[in-house]
């Protein structure tokens, strides 16, 4: 007599191909609740040139997930999400959107923003062995910027 059990002590599946190959209530030994995920698409435009961004420029990341995906050189991305996941959608100098992904248009507009950014701040992550280098021509730039500019408010109040 063949019975249906949990195993329990294994983890819970948390990717698409996982959930296709496991049926979570019947061989885990979690009790989550889950909803069916499925793949949902859409294309980013650009709200003042009414053309696609560019490929990797745009985040579009599930909040429930926590998985994400960046828009291809069409503006088309695609991403699973269950209906009543949040989709959060954000570009730098864009406003941000924020929309369940049952109700995610197949087009969406980015609105620039009038807001302005008050600093700007360079870093350097571990991966690279000449990560340091990229940081400090960064660095130098940013100072060359700030003497050119206080050399030019300088000759502007002698003259």
């Amino acid at each position: 007599m063949e019975a249906s059990l949990p195993i329990y002590g294994l983890a819970c599946p948390d990717t698409q191909q996982a959930q296709e190959e496991f049926d979570t209530k019947k061989n885990c030994g979690c009790t989550m609740n889950t909803t069916a995920q499925q793949l949902i698409s859409g294309i980013i435009i650009n709200g003042s040139t009414g053309k696609p961004f560019e490929a990797g420029l745009v985040n579009v990341y599930n909040t429930q997930t926590k998985k994400g995906t960046t828009p291809d050189a069409n503006g088309a991305f695609q991403l699973y999400a269950s209906p009543t996941d949040v989709i959060h959608i954000s570009f730098v100098g864009y406003d941000t959107l924020q929309i369940a992904a049952s109700k995610l248009p197949a087009t969406i507009t980015l609105q620039e923003s009038s807001e302005l950014l008050s600093e700007v701040v360079i870093t350097a992550n571990k991966k690279g062995d000449n990560n340091y280098i990229y940081a400090s021509m960064g660095l130098l730039g940013l100072l060359f910027m700030y003497a050119i500019a206080k050399d030019k408010k300088k000759n502007k109040t002698t003259t």
